[in-house]
């Protein structure tokens, strides 16, 4: 699909995929702070500066999702509002990740 896409693909498809990956590698980074953070907050021992360390870790991944999100939502609305045909939905995002998992075997 990538390879296809660079090949044959318009500058709006190009400019989809890269905010599609932007958004999945966000979801991963976020879900690999909360991570870290838990695991912070589990090895704290009752520490008040590594357990507000963790704390804020979580904090900030969770705020950095949603503010991912929120820029995915507004370039969608944006773009519907100039009638840019930007063509992407979550169902095009659970593609390319599939397709992504698919060539890392």
């Amino acid at each position: 699909m990538l390879h296809d896409l660079l090949e044959k693909g318009s500058i709006i498809d190009i400019i989809s995929t890269f905010i599609a990956l932007s958004l999945i590698v966000a979801s991963i980074l976020c879900l690999v702070f909360i991570i870290v953070g838990g695991i912070t907050f589990i090895l704290s021992a009752g520490n008040e500066e590594k357990i507000k360390k963790a704390v804020h870790t979580i904090r900030y991944a969770i705020i950095g999702l949603i503010v991912t999100f929120v820029a995915f939502f507004a370039v969608a609305w944006i773009s519907k509002l100039l009638d840019i045909p930007f063509d992407l939905n979550f169902s095009t995002i659970i593609n390319l990740m599939q397709e992504i998992f698919k060539s890392l075997q």
